[in-house]
């Protein structure tokens, strides 16, 4: 019988990354002086903001506890990583070093969710919001790598 504790941990695991990801862009939006950029950069603010919610009611709904503290980040995933990479290399607030940093991330944050996916103790249900987010985080990181270049 799969235990909904391996369930509430994988969820949360994604409510973290998504807790790095609303971090990594608001510190790019802070340090960054590209309009264009902050604009979208808000919009996946909201998107792991809406992302992380559906998380969140997804454990509650199974009787688990969701990550509350929106600071609470994932120390040893890949993602974190990448995010606090990000937030070293905006320093110069050259776009395309945000532009690669935030690629970066949004890398790190397609593979975690492609590995969430894949495990077999994930209920169906689960696994179709997980795959929508999925499909918007692959646009999100698109979308960022084709601006790298743009001027």
């Amino acid at each position: 019988m799969i235990k909904n504790e391996e369930i509430v941990e994988d969820l949360n695991d994604l409510v973290k990354i998504n807790n790095d990801r609303i971090m990594g862009y608001e510190k790019a939006i802070e340090d960054n002086e590209d309009a264009q950029l902050d604009d979208l950069f808000r919009h996946y603010v909201i998107q792991s903001q809406k992302f992380r919610s559906q998380l969140a009611e997804h454990i509650v709904r199974i009787d688990g506890t969701a990550v509350t503290d929106a600071t609470s980040t994932d120390v040893s995933s890949k993602i974190h990583r990448a995010w606090i990479d990000i937030k070293s290399a905006i320093t110069g607030k050259d776009r395309d070093t945000v532009l690669s940093s935030v690629e970066f991330g949004e890398n790190a944050a397609v593979e975690s969710y492609q590995d969430a996916i894949e495990k077999d103790h994930i209920p169906a249900y689960i696994k179709e919001d997980l795959t929508s987010q999925l499909a918007e985080l692959k646009t999100a990181q698109e979308k960022v790598k084709s601006l790298k270049g743009d001027k």
